[in-house]
């Protein structure tokens, strides 16, 4: 690769790079919109494209390195509440140590800085005291939802990997308190943008970069709004689950009015039905009368989630038929935004323009053209550009996690000392969750994180019992909450004597998972058998006392939990879908090498029912029950299982870096 971009933006003036990038005017009311001057425009668009054609005809300087920058949302310990059991630092250390000519940098938002926290030369995370950032030189201004955005890059302190992370801070985004809120389209639409901007400026600090590595989230979202222009920078888009994609969505006009560039926003503005349409909706919450768009636009931002009032609450709705005709009038204006529906796909764009497109895992690779009902309306597109889309294969070193620390562990073991020692913590465990503790408050505070847990139920210690743990999380669907429920409830029919741990962090809040504590609660035959833990817990020292870990998956979630199980001899049962199938051998397939059990087939089928997850269950009990040498080949195997990245892996990413230069 050649310094290629450095050298123009050398030779042409930050502005006019700058309308390249869409930057624009704050201000978008209909009295004062300026007429933009399209010649002058024009002449900096095919200065640009000269300059390009110019250097790339040049003998290009080698070098012999490559230098990539992995975009995330979610990056531990940089990032707050984080839900991930891993990290990208895991895979980029094992990268560089294989590859040293590999120049990996991350790149991350800044989040929850505080209450009106500026961009100040250093901050501090409020989060993390020791996390320091150090403000950079590049900043740079660009145009999205109605106004001119800041943007400013920072440099991260350098934790134990020695690996450079940067952060973005724009002030839409820097009060965020979670990660899964930057997923909202408000958020990761100003994200992504500055990204894009930023990567064409680490240049000036010394990092022209060759390659984005993207991790499940759509780089080129909003770029049905932007001139494709050439450029040397390469970009793998990394894609956990399109069904996911699928679920989130958002309607058209949402989308426009987040992603427009300031040509885009005037054109929306000036129209006359979405005027009349915004006009109505703004009176219908406020008393004063609608005069400007732009107040209107502000007021959606901040509150269109209570604007909306989404179909269960009826159709008939005004919010409802005015959002309906707001977004019928975007697709008729902005087609390549609705292709033929009234939502826009956040991924469409960046498959059609990445030069890469890559899964987690074999399976889901396979499923997904075996089965295009798993990826909707995206189908098609996947199958046009499957010549330019693969699938890398999981690894996890389950950094932080030790079974020699004591402190995580009632007894630590190894694949030696085993058949002894995780009886001991299984026995510890049940105590623990005794009627008599709960009620008493008395439960082992080193079993949860954070604030002290809502528990309901209990355990009646009995030693020979099974033990069964499940931790998923609120997503109903893709966890298989659902099926999770129904097959405890026709298990604890089949074996009296079985005892289960359920840990679903915030899980009262959800009416389904309610509903089904209820009918527990209510079953007095089930009492001592069961407890349900809401709140974030302590996950070693449940593996290593729990028998078996249940995960009922749909689709391909990317989570170590069951290499994490195995890693405390935890017998994982799981679906046979995505990097479960991958990951997990099953017994019955393989005596010698076996580490868990699977279903028949996915879960994610017509034939979708408790039924298909109960059969691997009862085999595993079966096991545990009447073939003890059996069951202590399983725990020895999941506890010698290797899960780190190994060189295998490495090399499939490293191939593609290769190929896309």
């Amino acid at each position: 690769m050649d310094n290629l971009d450095e050298q123009i933006l050398n030779e042409l003036r930050d502005e006019d790079l700058d309308s390249i990038f869409s930057n624009g005017s704050l201000d978008l009311d209909e009295e004062i919109y300026a007429k933009r001057d399209w010649k002058k425009e024009l002449k900096k668009t095919f200065r640009y494209i000269r300059r390009r054609i110019k250097y790339s005809m040049r003998e290009k300087t080698q070098k012999n390195f490559t230098n990539i920058l992995y975009l995330t949302l979610d990056c531990p310990p940089f990032t707050p509440k984080s839900s991930r059991q891993d990290s990208p630092l895991e895979y980029i250390a094992e990268m560089q140590k294989q590859y040293p000519d590999n120049d990996i940098r991350v790149l991350i938002p800044v989040i929850k800085l505080g209450e009106g926290c500026k961009p100040a030369k250093k901050i501090t995370c409020e989060f993390e005291e020791e996390l320091v950032l150090e403000r950079t030189s590049l900043h740079f201004e660009f145009f999205l939802q109605n106004k001119k955005q800041q943007a400013v890059i920072y440099r991260y302190k350098k934790d134990t990997s020695n690996i450079q992370v940067y952060g973005i801070y724009c002030e839409v985004y820097a009060g965020v308190k979670d990660v899964s809120e930057m997923y909202n389209l408000q958020n990761l639409a100003c994200f992504i943008k500055a990204a894009r901007i930023a990567v064409k400026k680490f240049g000036k600090i010394g990092f022209q970069t060759d390659i984005v590595h993207v991790e499940n989230i759509p780089y080129y979202l909003g770029g049905e709004f932007e001139i494709p222009f050439p450029q040397p920078v390469k970009v793998l888009q990394i894609v956990k689950d399109f069904a996911q994609i699928e679920l989130i969505k958002p309607e058209i006009f949402w989308a426009a009015i987040n992603l427009a560039d300031e040509s885009t926003m005037n054109k929306i503005c000036k129209d006359n039905v979405i005027k009349k349409c915004m006009s109505r909706l703004f009176n219908l919450k406020y008393k004063e009368r609608f005069t400007r768009m732009r107040d209107c636009l502000e007021s959606i931002y901040r509150n269109y989630y209570k604007f909306r009032k989404y179909i269960e609450q009826g159709d008939v709705l005004d919010e409802n038929i005015l959002f309906k005709l707001l977004n019928e009038r975007i697709s008729e204006m902005f087609p390549q935004l609705s292709d033929g529906g009234k939502y826009y796909n956040q991924m469409a764009c960046t498959i059609k323009r990445a030069d890469y497109w890559a899964v987690f895992s074999k399976t889901y690779y396979n499923e997904i053209f075996e089965n295009p009902k798993i990826t909707g309306s995206i189908y098609p597109l996947l199958e046009k550009y499957k010549n330019k889309g693969s699938y890398i294969s999981y690894g996890s070193n389950l950094t932080g996690y030790s079974r020699e620390e004591g402190r995580q562990l009632y007894q630590t073991f190894d694949e030696n000392t085993f058949r002894e020692l995780r009886g001991k913590n299984k026995l510890a465990l049940l105590k623990e969750f005794h009627s008599d503790r709960i009620k008493t408050n008395f439960v082992d505070p080193t079993l949860f994180k954070g604030e002290a847990p809502i528990i309901i139920g209990s355990l009646d210690s009995f030693y020979e019992s099974p033990l069964l743990f499940a931790n998923p999380n609120t997503e109903i669907f893709a966890n298989g909450v659902d099926i999770l429920f129904n097959t405890l409830v026709k298990l604890f029919e089949l074996h009296k004597n079985i005892r289960v741990i359920l840990c679903i962090k915030d899980g009262l809040e959800n009416s389904f998972i309610r509903s089904w504590l209820k009918f527990l609660t209510e079953n007095k035959s089930l009492r001592g058998r069961w407890v349900y833990i809401n709140g974030e817990i302590n996950l070693p020292k449940f593996l290593a006392g729990s028998d078996m870990i249940l995960l009922p998956r749909r689709v391909n979630i990317t989570s170590p939990e069951h290499l994490l199980a195995m890693y405390y001899g935890c017998v994982p049962i799981v679906s046979r879908s995505g990097i479960l199938n991958d990951t997990v051998i099953d017994i019955l397939d393989d005596i010698t090498k076996g580490c868990g059990l699977k279903t028949k087939k996915s879960l994610l089928t017509e034939d979708d029912n408790p039924e298909i997850f109960l059969v691997p269950i009862i085999k595993a009990l079966n096991i545990y029950q009447n073939n003890p040498a059996s069951w202590n080949l399983l725990i020895k195997n999941c506890l010698t299982y290797e899960h780190r990245w190994n060189f295998k892996i490495l090399e499939k990413y490293n191939r593609i870096y290769q190929e896309l230069l």
